[in-house]
């Protein structure tokens, strides 16, 4: 098995449930990047929010961010695709007619929510965890409602067109399912894709982007095979480049569909610093 790159999701992966990454993987990390292993960060986190919860040290050879609607090798960007404005406005409208918690992640800036909208936004993260939602989940979407999200009154048609994709979130599965049909049944008029890291969560993105379009420019870009390549992930998002990549593997905290089409599952969880244990036993 002669593993050249290593492809990881970051969310449920990477990160442990407060959104940190342990010393022990941060470090075994730059060791395995030392000995020739390209490290690649493959994430539905637009490059400010990967970038925000990523040590500075952090060894990436390269990072396919926004669920593959942009793209660096190293610090250059090398790909950056937007979502049709047309989309944007109409899920504006459609979200304050169904009270639906929404963000807008524009090209290299923060997440963004219309004034409008704080009150019932604010309500959805104000209750307790429900066991539905995973703590890295819930306590990103309060980080990003209290702390980190940029309040606009108004959008102008310039911002309106640099919005890499939008994300959607709801404490009630059943509500977020009817919201995916909904998105099917918008498809036979606008040109999108979608893709979902848990049953609370659903993320638009350009049409026919995914992670492995991303990972694919980025494998091209250093030259490297798919062949030899390592996905680690946890959620249905990632399964686009389990089927690129020679080798995957799923989280032990990954939905039954998703470990079931990957080649190995860690025994740890992301919250028993699983991803390391299995890089560790992989590589070592």
């Amino acid at each position: 098995m002669n593993i050249k790159t290593i492809m990881l999701d970051l969310d449920g992966t990477t990160l442990t449930p407060d959104n940190q990454v342990t010393p022990e993987l941060n470090g075994y990390l730059k060791k395995l990047s030392a000995h020739g292993k390209n490290v690649f960060v493959v994430t539905g986190r637009s490059e400010v929010d990967a970038l925000n919860v990523l040590p500075d040290d952090f060894p990436a050879a390269g990072m396919v961010a926004a669920n593959g609607m942009t793209v660096f090798a190293g610090t250059a960007k090398i790909f950056q695709s937007v979502l049709p404005k047309a989309l944007v406005e109409h899920m504006l409208h459609y979200s304050e007619q169904h009270k639906m918690y929404y963000q807008l992640h524009p090209v290299g800036g923060r997440r963004t929510i219309l004034s409008r909208d704080r009150h019932y936004i604010i309500n959805e993260i104000n209750d307790k965890r429900p066991e539905s939602v995973s703590v890295n989940e819930w306590l990103s979407r309060r980080q990003a409602v209290l702390e980190d999200m940029v309040w606009k009154e108004t959008l102008t048609d310039d911002e309106l067109a640099q919005i890499v994709k939008m994300y959607f979130f709801s404490e009630d599965v059943a509500k977020m399912d009817a919201w995916k049909n909904d998105l099917r049944q918008l498809q036979e008029k606008f040109a999108f894709d979608y893709f979902s890291s848990s049953h609370n969560n659903v993320e638009l993105v350009g049409k026919n982007i995914s992670k492995a379009s991303g990972i694919r420019i980025l494998l091209d870009h250093y030259h490297l095979s798919p062949d030899n390549a390592l996905a680690v992930g946890d959620g249905e998002n990632d399964l686009p480049m389990f089927q690129l990549a020679g080798h995957s593997a799923a989280m032990k905290n990954a939905p039954e569909h998703v470990k079931e089409q990957a080649e190995w599952v860690t025994d740890a969880s992301y919250a028993e610093n699983g991803l390391y244990k299995f890089l560790y036993h992989t590589f070592h």
